[in-house]
């Protein structure tokens, strides 16, 4: 069995962190910089962009005896499905014969990042830490021109002569980029280490059992299927969100005297408290449920550490993180982490869905029809 192990470089107007890596790949201004790969213990290799499929990718992908690997698999395949197959027309990689380091490393409740897995581990060759901060530098475009820009003209012909320079989108948009040849050649080289390092990890991690692989690929099913979002309900409700904001804000100016002009303002808060005669350490939670439980505790404070604990409100940040996240078909995707409890548990990810609040049969049918149901039960 040959293995074969790839680590791609990326770059995009898209913030992975806050909308996921499916909504991040097919977004149209998200490309690859590069590609290092490797079969077994042969020579790593690069792949830039421009250049013809590797065969030993083609061989990965449609020929028996081939397994592939990286660390995070999750981001590899959602590159290759959006960007390497779709656009450039590249095999795709079957599921099947995907093996994913980090998968292996939460199992053995291993850190679930290549730089301390490896250091965990042991291992002599470690990630190039230098070179990730170039990484994140070239991910991210250098500049977002508009045609009413000075140099947009510019910008733009470059983006037609080359590419690794600027890319002109389809609204009309230009981004340029860090991609200067001296820059290249150091990713190509940071790229190659981690490529050295996941296959170090995939010497020493315990290979997932033929169930808990089969549960990992089900894992990027669900992953890849996703949670549908009402979009324009959820642009609905942030409106409605910002208008409590404001009223909540408003209160607290107006119980605290115009000390706290926000409820977000914590050291304020904080400050203005302690002027009561109330000495709080921190405002999380736990601190302000604690705080109101106290008998003497001031009405003032009491009304400001109320609208604190409203304003807080966690279950409004999901929101957001499903705007961001949603696909353009409306789904949310990636929202599962295989084994990421050390138990085996699945966690959530971004939107938490673990989390969300449970309606109740008392919601459901109401406590009439609740006590009638019992009684014949």
């Amino acid at each position: 069995m040959s293995r074969f192990v790839r680590d791609y470089e990326t770059r995009s107007a898209v913030n992975l962190k806050l909308s996921g890596v499916h909504a991040y790949a097919e977004d149209e201004s998200t490309d690859v910089w590069c590609m290092s790969y490797c079969v077994d213990d042969g020579p790593v290799k690069i792949w830039k962009k421009g250049e013809p499929c590797p065969p030993e990718y083609i061989a990965a992908a449609t020929e028996d005896g081939w397994t592939a690997s990286a660390f995070n698999a999750a981001f590899e395949r959602a590159i290759e499905s959006h960007i390497m197959v779709t656009r450039y027309g590249w095999p795709a990689i079957p599921v099947t014969r995907d093996r994913c380091t980090m998968a292996m490393a939460y199992a053995m409740a291993l850190p679930a990042s290549l730089e301390n897995c490896a250091a965990a581990l042991g291992l002599d060759i470690r990630k190039d830490m230098a070179g990730r901060a170039l990484m994140l530098k070239m991910a991210a475009p250098r500049k977002w021109l508009l045609p009413s820009d000075e140099g947009y003209l510019l910008a733009r012909a470059q983006a037609a002569d080359d590419p690794s320079m600027a890319t002109a989108l389809s609204d009309g948009v230009v981004l340029t980029w860090w991609g200067l040849p001296e820059y290249r050649e150091k990713l190509y080289a940071y790229c190659i280490q981690d490529t050295e390092v996941e296959r170090g990890l995939s010497k020493r991690l315990m290979p997932l059992s033929p169930f808990e692989q089969d549960l990992w690929a089900l894992d990027q099913a669900i992953n890849n299927r996703g949670i549908r979002v009402d979009i324009p309900a959820i642009r609905n409700a942030l409106a409605v969100v910002a208008v409590e904001k404001a009223r909540l804000d408003g209160l607290m100016s107006r119980v605290t005297g115009g000390a706290v002009s926000a409820c977000s303002q914590v050291a304020k808060l904080l400050e203005w408290a302690a002027s009561q005669g109330v000495d709080l350490t921190a405002s999380a939670k736990a601190d302000v449920i604690d705080a109101l439980e106290r008998n003497n505790l001031p009405p003032a404070v009491r009304d400001a550490l109320e609208l604190r604990q409203e304003a807080a409100r966690s279950s409004t940040a999901k929101l957001k993180a499903m705007l961001n996240g949603a696909s353009r078909d409306g789904r949310v995707r990636g929202t599962m982490q295989y084994h990421g409890a050390n138990t085996g548990r699945f966690s959530g990810r971004r939107i938490q869905p673990h989390n969300f609040p449970r309606p109740s049969l008392l919601d459901s049918i109401g406590i009439v029809e609740l006590l009638d149901f019992l009684h014949d039960a």
